[in-house]
């Protein structure tokens, strides 16, 4: 038996993981999060991860000869293939990813997480994952190399479905403005008369 994800599958079980995953860690975390996502995402579409590869397999080999060595010429490495390209962008990726959570979860311990919090975290969690699933996407879709089980979302799909993630976020926000002000209803000061 051969279980295969649509392209419409994958996305909606990743844009729904990461709205639970928002709600789970609240919104501070989460902003937190997202800063690092979209400047790694941003960083990469700008070609940088090229321009690691570059470094990694280009550059660091000459100034390791430079350093170590006691003279004789410097060797001239070839350029890196694209498999080495593709390798770096997405180690380069999951670390960027992968440090967003680690130092969101230490800047803000979330032990006492309002219900407002959780929801809010919602929003941020939704827009972390559309960009994620957005790059994930196009750079599967770009290249041959890497074969996956799961059909990934078409840019069509991606943004087709753009104002069904703003009216969920607009819920979350609203559900969130509403934990909030009940909770501050529920610790304000009894009016004195």
């Amino acid at each position: 038996m051969i279980f295969l994800l649509t392209s419409q599958q994958c996305f909606f079980i990743a844009i729904i993981a990461f709205g639970l995953i928002g709600f789970i860690r609240g919104w501070r975390r989460e902003v937190i999060s997202l800063a690092f996502a979209l400047t790694g995402v941003l960083f990469l579409l700008l070609n940088g991860g090229n321009a690691l590869a570059q470094l990694v397999f280009v550059k660091t080999p000459i100034i390791i000869h430079d350093i170590f060595s006691t003279g004789g010429p410097a060797p001239s490495p070839a350029t890196p293939s694209p498999t080495a390209v593709l390798t770096v962008t997405l180690i380069a990726f999951v670390t960027i990813v992968v440090l967003g959570y680690i130092i969101g979860n230490r800047a803000f311990p979330g032990k006492n997480l309002t219900p407002a919090d959780r929801l809010l975290g919602i929003l941020p969690g939704l827009v972390t994952g559309y960009f994620l699933i957005t790059y994930i996407a196009r750079t599967f879709a770009q290249n041959p190399v890497i074969t996956v089980g799961v059909g990934t979302p078409s840019q069509n799909l991606l943004t087709n479905y753009v104002p069904l993630l703003f009216v969920v976020s607009l819920v979350a926000v609203v559900a969130g403005l509403i934990a909030a002000s009940r909770a501050r209803q529920s610790v304000a000061p009894p009016a004195q008369k």
